[in-house]
């Protein structure tokens, strides 16, 4: 199962197609999409910052899979 860590934008109905298309046995595909508050603890959020180690994040995501 492919792992991926991007920064770019992506459509997440093209992907699912594409899963089914190339693995047509897939049963089910599961997905979550949040979004964040604009308050937190009375201050508004303006950004978010993500930081991860490129390489750590992919083998600890393969792990889990």
């Amino acid at each position: 199962m492919p792992v991926q860590v991007q920064t770019e934008l992506f459509d997440l109905g093209e992907l699912t197609r594409s899963l089914h298309a190339e693995e047509p046995g897939v049963g089910a595909v599961a997905t979550f999409v949040g979004y964040v508050r604009d308050l937190n603890q009375g201050d508004q959020v303006s950004e978010l910052f993500l930081e991860h180690y490129p390489g750590m994040t992919e083998r600890s995501l393969q792990q889990i899979i």
